[in-house]
């Protein structure tokens, strides 16, 4: 899928602010994409997955304001 046809067919709604908040678009893109990602995930793939599965979570968090300080991310890797 090519990043620019992407950016040209999305559409953002936003708040009374002016802040982006959900994103539409084409029902034809969004099915490609359902299907892309069924396709990545295999049995034998558990590792792309759990990746996914996740990156999913991590999402929702963040949607919810669940974040962390940067500093807090990093504690333990050195």
């Amino acid at each position: 899928m090519n990043m620019d046809i992407l950016k040209n067919k999305v559409r953002y709604l936003t708040n009374e602010e002016g802040k982006k908040t959900d994103v539409l678009i084409p029902l034809g893109m969004w099915e490609n994409i359902i299907q892309l990602l069924s396709q990545e995930i295999t049995p034998d793939n558990d590792i792309k997955a759990e990746l996914i599965t996740e990156f999913k979570q991590s999402l929702l968090d963040a949607q919810k304001g669940k974040t962390f300080p940067l500093e807090q991310l990093w504690e333990g890797i050195e």
